[in-house]
């Protein structure tokens, strides 16, 4: 294959990478459990409400915590954050994870929490957006 070829494939591929596209605002914060830190880690998962302003489907994101609650979302590398948009929330903290050797799943935290339709939590995050701080302070009844 001749170099210019290359080198056009090169660019064209590149072409799509880099800051054109929307921008994640860092959304970081603290989960609590009855005001206290959470019994144990755990994952939360912000789900697009609906697609973007340009009828694209937003991405996912996830963030995990340690014991002492803290997490940073991530959509697409560690702490960048969410995308502009609505989210429902959904989150998980297992005494028993889902696991492969049919051990009943067992969780520190109300089934709510674990449905983002019934959990009650959501999220906006407006374009342009500085910096958000979200904690959520979940409750065990």
């Amino acid at each position: 294959m001749p170099r210019s070829c290359v080198f056009l494939a090169l660019v064209l591929a590149a072409g799509g990478c880099g800051p054109s596209g929307p921008q994640c605002v860092p959304v970081s914060g603290r989960v609590t459990l009855d005001g206290a830190n959470p019994p144990g880690p755990g994952t939360i998962y912000f789900t697009p409400e609906s697609a973007g302003s340009d009828g694209v489907p937003l991405r996912p994101a996830t963030g995990d915590f340690d014991a002492d609650g803290t997490y940073s979302a991530k959509s697409f590398t560690p702490g960048d954050g969410l995308l502009p948009g609505k989210y429902v929330i959904r989150v998980d903290c297992y005494k028993t994870p889902p696991n492969m050797e049919g051990k009943p799943v067992v969780s520190y935290l109300p089934p709510r929490y674990r449905n983002p339709s019934e959990s009650g939590l959501t999220l906006t995050v407006e374009p342009g957006a500085k910096p958000v701080r979200f904690n959520l302070d979940l409750l065990s009844r």
